[in-house]
């Protein structure tokens, strides 16, 4: 009796065992929260990216080139990028320090002279009109050498300016001169343009200035990329033919990775003021010939199946109404395969959403 029992007991376990591994495992799926927030609506304007900082490299003196950095090179602010000879300046410099040491030796000549003839005054081996000569003569020689001395440091000026350095960190987009041309002084070089330090320009409608504020974050984006900018400024002044305004707009420097200068991008520009609603991401939005909808995951795990109505939409966001509330967790990752009060497994939670603008027409 008791070996069969464990015969029993045995065999129900096996048939427990198959039954379990026929059974398919729970989908996974990646869940986010649905949120109140402010969506605005915006439409979209091209926009430009430009640098911040960019500049013609020019020679500071004139003289023959030695160095003219190649375009494509990396430099850091500080970092020579073009060179002139700087020989003829450092044999202007030598003979006005020669020049220097003689104005130094007539000085004290005549220093000595006129002490001599101080100490003779009042009588007749001296006169006074050969005193004050002799203190002339000194006055001039000492401001003699004070002009040596300024022409000394306007060559070591020169002598400086014969390096130029790099303003700002960048890369060298062009080079006009190369070494051994000789070149006067102001005369281009090159160019360099910052691509860390970038901007957006756009021309908006005019009809759009009221809500274009300096200072407002706003959406840029282009080849599936999406960044956040700051507005710089406005040049509120409308072009007659386009009835547009220009705005620039500061991009984070994270940018840069992604986008370079001369690049065509979008710009959300917002249409009019925005209204709280729920908003959840869009990769949870379902769209099926008999309507949207959205699987909300129960505290049990459980997918259920909830219609909803499309509003506006924000970047990565999308305003709905329907049976959510906030704080409510959705399906973002594996919905697509749901079907109602099946239980699931989460992978994980994306961050929640934060206050954003919408584009026209979602």
């Amino acid at each position: 009796m008791r070996n069969n029992r464990l015969l029993i007991a045995s065999l129900a376990t096996l048939v427990a065992g198959v039954a379990s591994a026929q059974q398919p495992p729970a989908p996974v799926v990646q869940v986010a929260h649905v949120a109140e927030t402010e969506v605005a609506p915006t439409v979209a304007v091209p926009g430009t990216i430009y640098s911040r900082n960019d500049v013609q490299i020019t020679a500071g003196v004139t003289g023959q080139l030695i160095m003219v950095a190649e375009p494509g090179t990396l430099v850091r602010a500080g970092d020579s990028v073009a060179r002139i000879d700087r020989t003829p300046l450092l044999l202007q410099r030598a003979e006005q320090e020669v020049l220097l040491e003689r104005a130094e030796i007539n000085i004290r000549q005549l220093n000595s002279q006129l002490r001599r003839q101080q100490e003779l005054e009042g009588s007749d081996l001296v006169s006074e009109f050969e005193l004050e000569q002799t203190m002339a003569n000194r006055d001039l020689a000492v401001a003699d050498a004070k002009l040596i001395k300024v022409r000394i440091q306007q060559i070591d000026d020169q002598v400086r300016r014969a390096d130029i350095r790099a303003p700002f960190s960048g890369v060298i987009t062009t080079r006009v001169r190369r070494s051994g041309e000789d070149v006067s002084r102001g005369e281009v070089l090159g160019a360099m343009t910052d691509i860390r330090n970038m901007e957006v320009r756009a021309f908006v409608p005019l009809k759009h200035l009221p809500r274009t504020v300096v200072g407002d974050t706003i959406d840029v984006f282009a080849t599936e990329t999406q960044f956040t900018g700051s507005i710089r400024s406005l040049v509120p002044t409308g072009d007659v033919r386009s009835q547009t305004f220009e705005a620039r707009i500061d991009l984070p420097v994270e940018a840069s990775g992604a986008w370079t200068v001369g690049q065509l991008v979008s710009v959300g520009i917002p249409i009019r003021s925005g209204e709280q609603t729920l908003a959840i991401p869009r990769d949870a939005l379902i769209l099926r010939q008999d309507g949207s909808y959205v699987f909300r995951i129960s505290a049990e795990n459980k997918a259920e199946r909830i219609a909803v109505e499309i509003g506006d939409s924000a970047g990565d966001l999308i305003g709905v109404t329907g049976e959510l509330t906030q704080g409510d967790r959705v399906a973002v990752r594996g919905a697509e395969n749901l079907r109602e009060g099946v239980e699931v497994r989460i992978m994980m939670s994306s961050s929640e959403p934060t206050t954003v603008t919408a584009s026209e027409g979602a």
